[in-house]
């Protein structure tokens, strides 16, 4: 088995294409997963007892269930039952709804690490539930949280190479369908690791920088 240069040079773009879609599905699902998560943590504390078993619900059932069984159930299932939405769609919605249930946890831990004394305080200026949350409480959560939320943001990258199950171009599809197309096996799967590697690196650096700065 020898590397073909000349062949690495005429997949390129198929493997650029992959990394753009890659790209676009982390970027897509983590507005998801950050709001979503977010969303969540506040609806669990304000809720009623009612309201806290819903979103517990919630929680469990996208922790629990594997990520591809999702990306299927969404892919194959959902359109008998009048739903149909494109693999891409339903991968960003699954991925999103996924890893805003383990943000979610983060939120709610960085939440109860703020002191009773500043919610004491905001009542005490009188301002209002909503300004207590949007200009005091969530400022503070998502400040704490962001070196877990880094985190599950790079678990997220390295989880869209799932979307490949259902004919989404990402990274390691167009990297699976070039080898398999022109068994080349070393040059497809060696250069897919070195574009996820160098698009993880960033990633890691960040995490580094935010651990040292809210660690």
């Amino acid at each position: 088995m020898s590397w073909e240069w000349k062949f690495v040079w005429d997949m390129m773009p198929q493997l650029l294409l992959g990394v753009w879609y890659t790209i676009v599905v982390t970027v897509l699902s983590s507005v998801i997963t950050l709001f979503g998560g977010l969303l969540l943590a506040i609806l669990e504390s304000v809720s009623t007892r009612i309201g806290r078993m819903f979103v517990r619900f919630w929680l469990e059932l996208f922790r629990g269930i594997p990520v591809l069984v999702l990306l299927y159930f969404g892919f194959y299932v959902l359109p008998e039952l009048g739903i149909t939405l494109s693999g891409l769609a339903i991968g960003v919605l699954v991925l999103g709804f996924v890893y805003s249930a383990f943000c979610s946890g983060v939120y709610r831990g960085a939440l109860i690490t703020i002191p009773n004394g500043l919610r004491d305080a905001c009542v005490a200026l009188n301002l209002s539930p909503y300004t207590t949350w949007s200009k005091v409480l969530v400022p503070i959560m998502v400040r704490r949280a962001m070196p877990a939320l880094a985190n599950y943001v790079l678990m997220l990258f390295r989880s869209s190479s799932f979307l490949f199950a259902l004919g989404v171009p990402v990274l390691l599809g167009e990297a699976q369908q070039v080898a398999s197309q022109t068994y080349h096996f070393l040059e497809a799967y060696t250069v897919a690791g070195v574009f996820y590697l160098a698009i993880n690196i960033p990633f890691v650096y960040l995490l580094h920088r935010l651990k040292v700065k809210h660690g």
